[in-house]
């Protein structure tokens, strides 16, 4: 090999070695980036990303505890005793239930494991934005019909959606970021007008509506439901998710997810949350029936638009979302700012009574400076 050559071929693998080639339809993508970079204030009251704002109940932290102590890390995790308490709790069979690390990984597996290039995926926007990143990833098209101005859910507009090219339909229930419920008559419309394609609905927030597809999977054999472990109960650091549907999709799903994803420090403190109800009940109770009526009313005094959406957050549109949430975030509290098409809101998840009193005090001196300043212009 000559001079020449062996220094072009170096070139070469040294150019090469400077980039990982990736398939077009990643290289396409965005990147899915929550604005975690403003939590580092570990004091600030945190209503940006709906979960809750008190820990867990005593009893999970001892169940960790007293696994740490006596329980073997060393060995790869099962989980029996929490999917026959799951099951009861969910009012399905432990064959209908697969557990997964988090509800994204929920959503992802099922996603996996019905979606080919150039197959198309139907999600009204704007929605949670993981959903059609795993889509694409696969070379996948999502179409995508907006909600109504109300915030309302486009049912026609998604039944018109659909193509002989749709393979999945997905619903969020209720919705985020906007809050929307949708109506159990229309997910059995959808489900009736297209039973051959496979519908998933997202149900992360049924603990605070008490809302659910579950009675449908008894009718409809392409429904499959995803629900968290993050939200009214408290272990969003834990990731642990879950899918329910018919048993034969369950064992499907059981080919794409990995045996040991799910890690036994979310199981043992999911088996204690189960079995001690008492604390986050007491919670959602707080947060549905007094907190967030309470923030309704202030809102509507103050004339703050906004969204009566049906779980533990609200869209709110304030009348400069980039001047409120800074006075927010420069008072220690942190909101959601959103992306187009409602990129002049900001989503505010609701805590307890005592945290919404401070964003109250807090928003009072926002809409206070708003108003001086347009007296002295």
């Amino acid at each position: 090999m000559s001079g020449n050559i062996r220094a072009d071929w170096r070139e070469r693998r040294q150019a090469a070695g400077k980039t990982m080639k990736v398939k077009d339809a990643v290289a396409r993508m965005g990147t899915y980036d929550p604005p975690l970079a403003a939590r580092k204030d570990q004091d600030a009251l945190l209503l940006d990303f709906n979960e809750s704002t008190l820990p867990p109940a005593p009893e999970v932290i001892e169940a960790l505890q007293r696994f740490l102590q006596d329980g073997n890390l060393q060995r790869y995790p099962t989980h029996p005793a929490l999917l026959e308490r799951l099951a009861e709790y969910a009012q399905a069979r432990t064959g209908q239930l697969i557990l997964c690390n988090g509800s994204d990984q929920s959503l992802e597996i099922i996603i996996r494991a019905v979606l080919e290039p150039g197959d198309e995926m139907v999600q009204a926007r704007p929605g949670f934005a993981m959903i059609p990143q795993f889509a694409e990833v696969l070379g996948a098209v999502v179409v995508s019909p907006a909600y109504r101005e109300d915030m309302s859910f486009p049912c026609e507009e998604v039944l018109a959606a659909v193509t002989p090219r749709t393979r999945l339909i997905v619903l969020i229930n209720p919705n985020n970021p906007t809050g929307t419920a949708i109506a159990p008559r229309q997910i059995e419309t959808i489900l009736k007008t297209h039973p051959d394609i496979p519908m998933l609905v997202d149900e992360a927030y049924y603990e605070f509506t008490g809302e659910t597809a579950v009675p449908m999977l008894a009718r409809h054999g392409n429904l499959a439901i995803t629900r968290t472990f993050s939200k009214a109960f408290a272990l969003a650091g834990l990731r642990l998710g879950y899918v329910i549907s018919n048993e034969q999709f369950i064992q499907e799903l059981h080919k794409v997810r990995g045996p040991f994803d799910v890690n036994i420090l979310a199981v043992k403190a999911a088996e204690a949350v189960l079995a001690h109800s008492g604390s986050w009940r007491k919670y959602i109770d707080e947060v549905m029936n007094r907190a967030k009526p309470m923030v309704e009313r202030f809102f509507d005094e103050h004339s703050v638009t906004y969204f009566r959406g049906a779980a533990n957050f609200m869209l709110v549109r304030p009348d400069d979302r980039d001047a409120a949430c800074e006075y927010l975030r420069e008072n220690r509290i942190l909101v959601r700012p959103q992306s187009p098409p409602i990129g002049d809101t900001f989503r505010l998840s609701v805590g307890t009574v005592a945290d919404m009193t401070r964003f109250m005090e807090v928003y009072s001196g926002y809409l206070a400076s708003r108003e001086g300043g347009a007296r002295q212009a």
